[in-house]
């Protein structure tokens, strides 16, 4: 298993970060900014705030042909974010990508708090399992990178749409 951490920090607030990765326009956002097809699958608020958020989106181009052989000729990723309620100032989520047919797990967590000089710290956490003998360590490498990436993107697409 090989993970992966990103820490974003902006002078955005909690909400106004979470209003941006929760919302029914983030899949639209993704796609606009990253050219990754994100599609927007579903979106259910729950009373309590909480949010779950479902996108289908492209795999980025370049995967190497070692990796080829294990994925679906057109393969996208199946993103699933479930945002809980802010407690204390906080926001906390659960995420998992999954690929149809391809013998890879991903799954992590997300945090957006408040700094005490104002603004807010993002951070993200994920986890790759690639269960394929002989080359499963180098995948897991190959992907947790390829998502440290993703999340750097994201962030600047936060940054993009919060400015306006």
């Amino acid at each position: 298993m090989r993970s992966f951490r990103r820490v974003v920090e902006t002078d955005a607030t909690v909400e106004e970060v979470f209003g941006v990765l929760s919302g029914a326009e983030w899949a639209a956002q993704r796609a606009e900014h990253l050219g990754d097809d994100s599609k927007l699958v579903s979106r259910e608020v729950g009373d309590d705030g909480s949010v779950e958020l479902v996108i289908s989106r492209a795999l980025p181009a370049g995967v190497p042909g070692f990796l080829q052989r294990f994925l679906p000729s057109e393969p996208r990723a199946l993103t699933k974010d479930f945002w809980g309620p802010l407690v204390d100032g906080v926001r906390r989520a659960t995420w998992s990508a999954d690929i149809a047919g391809a013998p890879a797990s991903l799954t992590g967590t997300m945090t957006i708090e408040p700094l005490p000089t104002g603004g807010n710290r993002h951070t993200i956490e994920g986890a790759c399992r690639v269960n394929v003998p002989l080359i499963g360590g180098k995948a897991e490498s190959f992907i947790a990178e390829q998502c440290g990436r993703l999340a750097d993107a994201e962030a600047e697409v936060v940054r993009t749409v919060l400015a306006g």
